[in-house]
């Protein structure tokens, strides 16, 4: 199944479709380009995005994107979490992703990457900076804004993106929503 990929949940921009990649340094303004180029006429049977945690802009960028192609194609799109691609980037069987969740806080999830799947142990959850130890199994795709901690830097990789979502199965998610892991801003105090 041709599946058009678009991943915007980290530093850089990644797009996966039909055997080729793309990973576009930071978020160049001009991906939408790219994409459009890439696809060169063809219709994907399939579309899946990225939804994080990462770059808020980036991620709802690449949803809007991604559902405009699908209405006008009639495809659903599918939406994965971005912490997946990384635990497969890791290359270990099991590891814990860690992330800068802002806010003195990390995020924090746990994956088992097998041969045919990769599967999710529990979900999300947001740790308190100062009660944090980290453990040797840990990686992030902020390891150098997050030095103090020694976590084992990984970074996404455009090339793996497609058989990432291969091997996600249940972790696909319809109608796409980005991975929220703080309540909105003001929304504790409004009543």
């Amino acid at each position: 199944m041709k599946t058009l990929i678009l991943e915007r949940a980290f530093a850089d921009t990644l797009i996966a479709y039909d055997g080729r990649t793309i990973l576009l340094p930071g978020h160049a303004d001009g991906w939408p380009t790219v994409l459009r180029d890439l696809l060169a006429g063809t219709v994907p049977e399939r579309l899946a995005v990225g939804l994080g945690p990462g770059s808020f802009a980036g991620i709802r960028g690449a949803i809007a994107c991604l559902q405009g192609l699908g209405l006008g194609w009639r495809l659903p799109v599918c939406g994965y979490p971005s912490a997946a691609h990384l635990a497969l980037c890791s290359g270990r069987e099991e590891v814990n992703v860690i992330g800068d969740a802002r806010r003195n806080t990390l995020w924090s999830v746990r994956y088992r990457v097998t041969p045919d799947a990769i599967l999710q142990d529990g979900d999300f959850r947001l740790l308190a900076r100062e009660r944090f130890l980290p453990a040797a199994d840990m990686v992030s795709p902020d390891a150098e804004r997050l030095a103090a901690y020694g976590f084992t830097p990984v970074r996404p990789d455009a090339t793996r993106l497609e058989e990432t979502v291969a091997k996600l199965g249940g972790l696909l998610k319809p109608d796409p929503i980005p991975l929220y892991l703080h309540p909105a801003v003001g929304a504790a105090h409004a009543e």
